[in-house]
C-alpha cells in the first residue's frame, strides 16, 4: 500500500502528510475479509472529518482497483460501500442545515413570496438525507418536471422574455431530476460509493437552482428601468418587449468604429457626447424606432432593405465629431435581418463572428446562425460519444523506405466517431471537437487505446497531439501513468505536434518534450512545410520526425517549386538527423518518387486507416 501511494503520489497533490498514514490503512482495509461495517464506517467517518474530498478519493481508490487480484477487487466492492455509508452518515446531518442557512441569508429569495419551488426541492432533499440516515424508504420525486414547465411558463417579465434563460432554468431541472432518479436508485441498491457520488452533483445542481432563481428574482427588480440614461433612447430590454409591437420591419445593429479608443483619448464624457449626438440624428431619420444597447451599439427599426442601405449610407463617413486635435469622421459597421424573435442576439452574433467591419446583410446573419446551430447540434453529439465512449481508433500503415527494412513498421493512430450506427469522418467534428470543453477527453480515450492495441505487437505508431493537449494537466498526468504502467509501450510512441501550433508557446512545448524524452517518447511535427516554417525556432526542439505537408507531397508530380521544397525540407531534416515521413502518398507514381528520398511513407496507395491493424497491399 506505501508503495502505491508513493508511485502516484504525484499524480495526488492533495494527499499531504497527515493523510498518507491514514490512506495506508484504508487501502488495507479495503481488501481485508470479514471487515465489520462499524469499523469500514469508522473510517467513512474519519475521512469526512480530515477534510478530504470524496470525489478526488474515488478517483484516487479507482486507480487502486487496478492494481488488485479478483479476490481483493470482490472485497474492495464490498468494503467500499460501507466505507462510503460512513462518510455519509457523518457528513448528511451538517449537509441540510447549512442549505438551509444559506437560502434564509439570501435576500434575493427569502423577500419574494413565490418559493414553492425552491422550498420543494429543500424539502425534498430532506426526506432523503433523513431517509439514508434511518435507511427508510427515500422520497418520491414523480411530477417535479411537468410542475417545474408549469412554473417556467407562467413567469411573465423581462427576465422570462429571454428565451435562453427559460431554456437554461429547464435544462438544470431535468439534469436535476435524472440525477435524482439516479441517487434514489443507488441508495436503494444500497450502492453507497456510488450514491455519494451523485449525491455530490445533485448538490451542485441544487445549487445552480437557488443561484437562477435569486438571479431571475434580481433581475426582475433591476430590469424594470426601459431608457438608457445616457441618449434617453429605448434600452435593449425595450427593444426586446417591443417584438410583441411590429411585423414585417428590418433591425439593424450599428457599432461605431474605433469608438473605444476615442474613449480612452479624450475620456467618456467626449465619448457621451458622440453618442447623444448619434441618438440624436437617429431620430430624425427614416427609421421607424431607435434604441441604444450597450457602448457603442445601437439598434434601429426600419421598414424594409432599401431603408437599411439608405440609412446606413447616410450615417456612414457623414458625421464628422470636433475633438481637441483635429475633427474625427465616424464610420461604422453593422448587421441587419428581419425582425423576429432572437433577431438581435443573431445580428451581434454575427458582428461578433465576422473578421470583416462592414454592413452584414441578413443572407449572412442566416448562414451564420445556421453554422451555429449545427455546431451546437455536432457539440451535443460529441458529448454523447464522449459518454459512451464511442470512440474509435483508426490505424493508417506507415512504410518503411530503408532497402533493409522495406515493410510496415508504424501506424498512425487516428480518430474515428460512432454516432447513432453512422461513423463520423474528421471532416464532420474535428474543428467542431477542438473547439469543445471537453476535447481532451477524446485524445485521452485514444492515448488509453493505443496503449492496449499496440501492447500486443512490436510496431511503433503514433498519436496526434494539439496544442490544447499538450497544455492539459491530465492529459501529462494519464500519459505519464501509461509510461510508468506500460514503459515498453512508451518507447515505442511517437506524439505528432501540427506545426502552425508549435510556435505559440514554445517554450512549454519544449518542456513537454523533454518531459517525456525521459520514457522514450518520440516527437514528430507534423505538417512540416505548411504556412511559415521557422526553420531556426524548430531546430531548437528534440523531435525525430517530421511529416512534410501533404499539399507539398499531392503537388510533386506536377509543380517543379514543389519538388524544390521538398528537397530543403529533406536537406534540413538531414543536416538535424531527423526521419523523414511523406504523408498523403495516394499513387504508384508518388510512391517511386518519393521511396528513395524520405525514410517513410505514408498515405492511401501504402494502406487506408482501418479499425484493425493490417499489413500494405504493396
Amino acid at each position: 500500500m506505501k508503495n502505491f501511494l508513493q508511485e502516484n503520489k504525484q499524480l495526488f497533490r492533495w494527499i499531504t502528510m497527515e493523510h498518507e498514514k491514514f490512506l495506508e490503512e484504508l487501502l488495507t482495509l479495503l481488501i481485508q475479509d470479514n471487515i465489520t461495517n462499524e469499523k469500514a464506517e469508522d473510517f467513512g467517518a474519519e475521512i469526512f472529518e480530515k477534510g478530504i474530498s470524496f470525489s478526488k478519493l474515488a478517483i484516487f481508490l479507482d486507480l487502486f482497483s487496478q492494481k488488485l487480484n479478483t479476490k481483493e477487487y470482490e472485497n474492495y466492492l464490498i468494503v467500499r460501500d460501507k466505507v462510503a455509508k460512513g462518510y455519509l452518515r457523518r457528513r448528511l446531518p451538517q449537509e441540510i442545515e447549512s442549505l438551509k442557512l444559506g437560502i434564509n441569508n439570501n435576500p434575493n429569495i427569502v423577500s419574494k413570496d413565490d418559493l414553492a419551488i425552491i422550498t420543494e426541492l429543500l424539502h425534498w432533499l430532506e426526506k432523503l438525507i433523513d431517509s439514508v440516515l434511518h435507511e427508510t424508504k427515500p422520497p418520491e420525486i414523480n411530477g417535479r418536471i411537468a410542475e417545474f414547465i408549469a412554473f417556467v411558463n407562467e413567469r411573465s417579465g423581462i427576465f422570462f422574455d429571454n428565451a435562453t434563460v427559460k431554456k437554461d432554468f429547464l435544462k438544470t431541472n431535468n439534469e436535476l431530476y435524472q440525477c435524482a432518479k439516479e441517487a434514489v436508485d443507488f441508495y436503494e441498491q444500497r450502492r453507497y460509493f456510488y450514491f455519494n457520488l451523485t449525491y455530490i452533483e445533485l448538490i451542485a445542481l441544487f445549487l445552480k437552482m437557488t443561484t437562477l432563481m435569486s438571479g431571475m428574482f434580481l433581475e426582475e427588480e433591476l430590469l424594470s428601468i426601459y431608457i438608457d440614461p445616457i441618449t434617453k433612447l429605448p434600452n435593449r430590454f425595450q427593444l426586446l418587449k417591443d417584438l410583441d409591437k411590429f411585423s414585417n420591419v428590418y433591425l439593424l445593429i450599428l457599432n461605431i468604429r474605433s469608438f473605444s479608443r476615442l474613449n480612452v483619448l479624450y475620456g467618456y464624457d467626449f465619448g457621451d457626447g458622440i453618442l447623444k449626438k448619434l441618438a440624436n440624428i437617429l431620430m430624425q431619420t427614416c427609421a421607424i424606432k431607435s434604441y441604444r444597447i450597450y457602448g457603442d451599439e445601437f439598434a434601429v427599426l426600419v421598414e424594409n432593405e432599401e431603408d437599411v442601405y439608405r440609412l446606413y449610407d447616410r450615417l456612414n463617413g457623414t458625421i464628422e465629431i470636433k475633438t481637441k486635435d483635429e475633427p474625427f469622421t465616424l464610420y461604422f459597421y453593422g448587421a441587419f435581418d428581419e425582425f423576429v424573435p432572437q433577431a438581435l442576439e443573431s445580428c451581434e452574433f454575427a458582428l461578433f463572428r465576422s473578421d470583416k467591419k462592414e454592413l452584414l446583410d441578413s443572407r449572412v446573419v442566416k448562414e451564420m446562425i445556421h453554422e451555429v446551430k449545427h455546431e451546437l447540434t455536432m457539440t451535443q453529439k460529441l458529448k454523447e460519444i464522449m459518454v459512451k465512449d464511442s470512440i474509435i481508433p483508426y490505424y493508417q500503415p506507415i512504410y518503411s523506405t530503408h532497402e533493409d527494412n522495406e515493410k510496415i513498421i508504424k501506424y498512425e493512430v487516428l480518430m474515428r466517431l460512432e454516432y447513432d450506427g453512422k461513423l463520423l469522418q474528421p471532416g464532420e467534428f474535428l474543428s467542431i471537437l477542438l473547439e469543445a470543453p471537453f476535447y481532451t477527453e477524446f485524445t485521452k480515450s485514444i492515448l488509453i487505446k493505443s496503449f492496449q492495441t499496440f501492447a500486443n505487437n512490436d510496431f511503433t505508431f503514433s498519436v496526434n497531439f494539439t496544442l490544447k493537449d499538450i497544455k492539459d494537466k491530465n492529459i501529462k498526468i494519464l500519459l505519464d501513468t501509461l509510461c510508468r504502467q506500460q514503459p515498453k509501450v512508451a518507447k515505442r510512441l511517437t506524439i505528432e505536434i501540427v506545426e502552425s501550433e508549435a510556435l505559440k508557446e514554445f517554450e512549454l512545448l519544449n518542456d513537454f518534450i523533454q518531459y517525456f524524452k525521459k520514457c522514450g517518447i518520440s516527437f514528430a511535427l507534423d505538417d512540416f512545410g505548411s504556412g511559415y516554417s521557422n526553420f531556426a525556432q524548430f531546430a531548437k526542439l528534440d523531435i525525430d520526425y517530421i511529416k512534410i505537408d501533404g499539399s507539398i507531397v499531392q503537388n510533386l508530380l506536377t509543380d517543379e517549386k514543389m519538388q524544390k521544397l521538398l528537397d530543403s525540407i529533406i536537406a534540413f531534416a538531414d543536416t538535424l538527423q531527423l526521419n523523414t515521413i511523406a504523408e498523403y502518398v495516394d499513387k504508384k507514381e508518388l510512391f517511386d518518387l518519393l521511396k528513395n528520398r524520405v525514410d517513410m511513407i505514408q498515405g492511401y496507395y501504402i494502406g487506408k486507416p482501418q479499425p484493425i491493424l493490417q499489413e500494405s497491399q504493396l
